[in-house]
């Protein structure tokens, strides 16, 4: 037992007395109330009579403190019962008696006298967690600086990769600290987790905010893909967002993860070039001055939305992951909001090393055990818990000292407001988007020597805006599926366009089979020794090219060193374009059958098959034998826009609505790429 004071009022046996007193005394005392035995340490036992303050209080002639007409206070000392009335001090006194149940109980007297008198007492809580702080108030006075523009005057903050996103509540300690994240080592992913309208959104804004009035435009760049109700919308005219995109922005939110991946990769090679063993090292050598033609700093990739990006975007999900295992050696962060933590795949999940949780729809989720989530206030939004389980409250990005949130998006247009007005420098690099047209002139043709002979440029891809090539001297044959006025008949008149500025008719010939005429002038005339709009001219110009390949199939003579070189035949190489397969094939009989014999050896024989459909049946079509044997040589193909039930047509693609020149371009080596074809005007 280690308390110092006991006291025992009447109990009704002696055991329970010696529990509380060591001693059966307790258990003969009055029956009356207030009686009493007071024990302290090893001191004699007292016997006292409580005072009732309770009752209403007696009006008095003369107070304690000797005023009249003011209620006597009773001492706050016990008094034994024992003690003689003529032993207390005597004093001619009128007393009435109040019966009025409203009247001031002597508590309450007593407590209105000695609220003003003497120095509160200590206050073991500390007030409700219900007042946020404003940005302005942890990062201290804001001042404009010539080279940083509207920063913290806290000169320790500036570019450091801290920032202060949340008020943590520390009950035992008797105190509340800020929540900083540190965002320059291990931890430099950020995973927020919590329930609609739980302050997600704000939180990832407040990280936002708090970055960009500790680093500049140039130190941190955001990237922002709202899958929200567009609260990162609202960031993009802050000079650090480089790009800001919704849901529906499907070709931008793309792009701004290809860009980000991009920068991911050129880093990486230029650390190896550079010999930069880190992140550390590129910043301080950065601001020496080196570096001055990179634009970027550390960029963050923003996604406040994770569920809806992995449901309507599945393709970007890798991408993103492979940004959260190697980005943070090369300045490359990703800040990901959720739903439930479910939502992240393991892959992924243990990469995010801070990792916030605000209220959770089922508290049975949460990372911290059900019993402390189920603590965390409904209908409190900012309010979760620190990663060491500590009650938190998110502070509202907004400078102008308001702590309130039904003005904030006020709040956070004056805060970006002063922060563009403040800096004088380049934003953020904004996010390269694909073109809707890319000029055929505008393509690099390399020169048709060595490797690079027969690779001919027929567009530029999304993932790094470089021009794509079809490899003819690899893979012989191309597919492409497209709805109608997608630019399938313009896919071949680039072809042959390329071909015939490339080479010399002693080099190439062309036959085109075209039903609609839609390719009449696209082949000169010294290029081209066919053009078939018929089945019975079909039938002829295909026995003619039967006829020619079967004169350069390799004979029993043929040496190693002539299969290697292909120096067994003389001739140019045939290109064989084909418009609209799917009116070709119409018939009764497919006279493209032929070619079959001849399509396993093409490359060696210089055949080569192009070959456009209508995307409308063509999940159908790719059984039937001639596109079924061309898609088994490994063919690489385009799919363009087209309905998504037709299902997948090339390597794991559906067709999907896409504008006109768009397609995504499968490979074996590379996968699906999205590519802009080239544009060549008809000519009139």
């Amino acid at each position: 037992m280690h308390l110092s004071y006991r006291i025992g009022l009447r109990v009704f046996s002696a055991i329970e007395s010696r529990v509380v007193l060591g001693v059966p005394d307790a258990a003969e005392l009055p029956r009356s109330p207030g009686h009493g035995y007071l024990k302290f340490g090893s001191e004699p036992m007292s016997r006292f009579k409580a005072a009732y303050v309770s009752g209403g209080w007696k009006s008095i002639g003369h107070s304690a403190t000797g005023l009249p007409g003011q209620p006597r206070i009773p001492a706050m000392a016990y008094v034994p019962d024992y003690v003689e009335p003529a032993a207390l001090p005597e004093e001619p006194v009128v007393e009435t008696q109040t019966d009025d149940a409203l009247a001031d109980s002597i508590l309450d007297i007593l407590v209105d006298r000695m609220e003003l008198h003497g120095p509160p007492a200590h206050q073991v809580w500390l007030p409700p967690l219900d007042r946020p702080l404003t940005l302005d108030e942890p990062l201290g006075p804001l001042v404009t600086d010539p080279q940083r523009g509207l920063c913290s005057a806290q000169s320790d903050l500036a570019g450091r990769l801290r920032a202060p996103v949340a008020i943590v509540d520390k009950p035992f300690e008797q105190r509340r600290d800020l929540l900083w994240l540190n965002l320059a080592g291990a931890a430099g992913h950020v995973v927020v987790v919590g329930a609609p309208q739980s302050g997600k959104s704000t939180l990832l804004r407040t990280l936002v905010c708090g970055m960009a009035l500790t680093h500049t435009p140039a130190e941190a760049q955001f990237y922002c893909l709202d899958f929200g109700g567009g609260a990162l919308m609202s960031l993009d005219g802050l000079p650090h967002v480089g790009a800001a995109f919704g849901r529906t922005d499907a070709d931008q939110i793309r792009r701004t993860v290809a860009e980000v991946y991009l920068l991911m990769e050129t880093r990486e090679q230029q650390f190896s070039t550079n010999r930069i063993d880190s992140m550390a090292t590129y910043r301080d050598q950065k601001r020496g001055g080196r570096f001055a033609d990179d634009p970027f700093g550390d960029v963050f990739l923003v996604i406040d939305g994770w569920g809806t990006l992995r449901s309507e975007y599945e393709e970007l999900e890798s991408s993103i992951t492979e940004i959260a295992g190697r980005g943070l050696s090369f300045g490359v962060h990703v800040i990901v909001g959720a739903t439930r933590w479910v939502e992240l795949r393991p892959a992924i999940r243990d990469l995010l090393g801070t990792k916030l949780e605000l209220r959770l729809g089922d508290p049975v989720d949460s990372s911290h055990g059900r019993r402390i989530a189920a603590n965390v206030p409904n209908e409190r939004p900012g309010r979760g818990l620190t990663p060491d389980g500590m009650h938190s409250l998110t502070i509202l990005p907004r400078i102008d000292g308001t702590a309130e949130t039904r003005d904030l998006t006020a709040g956070i247009e004056h805060l970006i407001t002063s922060v563009r007005s403040a800096w004088q420098g380049a934003p953020a690099p904004a996010v390269r988007l694909l073109p809707e047209r890319v000029p055929f002139e505008s393509l690099p043709q390399p020169a048709p020597v060595g490797r690079q002979r027969w690779r001919i440029p027929i567009g530029i891809a999304e993932n790094d805006l470089g021009p794509v090539y079809l490899d003819f001297g690899a893979e012989p044959h191309c597919l492409l599926f497209a709805d109608i006025e997608c630019g399938k008949t313009m896919f071949l008149r680039t072809i042959a366009r390329s071909i015939t500025e490339r080479y010399t008719p002693e080099e190439v010939c062309v036959i085109a089979i075209d039903y609609r005429r839609t390719l009449l002038g696209a082949v000169p005339p010294e290029y081209l020794i066919a053009y078939a709009s018929t089945t019975q001219a079909t039938e002829g110009a295909i026995a003619q090219v039967c006829g020619a390949m079967r004169e350069r199939l390799p004979g029993a003579d043929v040496t190693a060193e002539q299969l290697r070189a292909r120096s067994w035949w003389q001739g140019p190489e045939l290109f064989l374009l084909i418009d609209d397969y799917d009116l070709v094939a119409g018939g009764p009989m497919n006279p493209l059958m032929p070619l079959l014999e001849f399509a396993m050896q093409a490359r060696d024989i210089g055949l080569h098959i192009l070959i456009t459909r209508r995307s409308g049946g063509a999940g159908r079509a790719l059984y039937e034998t001639f596109i079924s044997r061309i898609r088994e040589l490994g063919t690489p193909g385009i799919v363009m826009s087209g309905e998504r039930d037709e299902g997948v047509l090339l390597g794991n693609v559906r067709p999907s609505r896409l504008p006109a020149g768009r397609g995504w371009f499968v490979t074996r080596r590379e996968g699906a790429r999205l590519v802009q074809l080239a544009w060549l005007p008809t000519e009139e």
